[in-house]
């Protein structure tokens, strides 16, 4: 089953909640804002696309506001 674009209440959402927290899993931000975890999946996927977010992959994945975290590769 095709899914539409997220929803912009949702990404705002996201957004507010990634400016508070230096990074977080995407099952979290669902729980904290309210949303099914597939609503944020989608939503985070756009999010990514438009260059507001980026996966960080640190054993496990975490999503975070883009630049915020500053991982090993970024201190060259």
């Amino acid at each position: 089953m095709a899914k539409g674009p997220a929803d912009p209440a949702i990404k705002a959402q996201i957004l507010e909640y990634l400016a508070k927290v230096q990074k977080a899993k995407s099952r979290d931000v669902a729980v904290a804002i309210g949303a099914k975890k597939t609503d944020v999946d989608n939503a985070v996927k756009e999010l990514t696309a438009e260059d507001l977010v980026e996966y960080l992959y640190i054993t496990t994945t975490y999503i975070c506001l883009k630049g915020k975290v500053q991982t090993p590769n970024d201190e060259k």
